[in-house]
């Protein structure tokens, strides 16, 4: 029983140690996997990750994130369901919305090329998806930051005379 314990105590010991250096060594690919997307000092910042524990998938997952919230904006505008929404997608005309129709389209591809490249978890894949998508995000953070700023001017706008249309009881 004694011999038993001991040779488990000894492959424990041994996994653990062959377990470090493997840990050693995929940190070293990562780094280098890591090392071949450009920029990717400005993405860190960009998607606000952390060094630590730092991979392409987490890095894919943030990308992601940030995807989902552009969508959840346009959504609001073009499916209002809150009466924030409802008042804020007045601001927008019929043409305004073709135009977001066309730009939620856009974000939904990259948002679902996103999720496919996570669920296939392959580094060399993620690497060039990481670069293209982080060219589209940022192509599309503009448009969003007027799209936010149309629906906020929305609140700012006397508009007494549209009042009753905007905040009318739908039930």
């Amino acid at each position: 029983m004694v011999n038993s314990k001991s040779k488990k105590t000894e492959k424990a010991v041994k996994t653990e140690k062959s377990g470090k250096k493997d840990s050693k060594t995929s940190a070293n690919e990562m780094s280098k996997v890591l090392s071949t997307i450009k920029n990717i000092e400005f993405i860190k910042k960009e998607y606000d990750l952390q060094e630590d524990n730092l991979t392409p998938i987490s890095i894919l997952h943030k990308m992601s994130e940030t995807a989902e919230f552009y969508l959840k904006i346009i959504q609001q505008i073009l499916q209002p369901e809150e009466f924030h929404s409802v008042y804020e997608c007045n601001a927008f005309d019929d043409n305004d919305k073709q135009e977001l129709f066309e730009l939620y389209k856009k974000i939904i591809i990259i948002h679902r090329e996103l999720l496919k490249t996570i669920i296939m978890s392959d580094d060399k894949t993620s690497v060039s998806v990481i670069q293209s998508a982080d060219g589209e995000i940022r192509a599309v953070k503009p448009k969003m930051v007027e799209i936010v700023n149309k629906m906020q001017q929305s609140w700012k706008v006397d508009s007494q005379k549209d009042t009753h249309k905007s905040t009318q009881y739908f039930g």
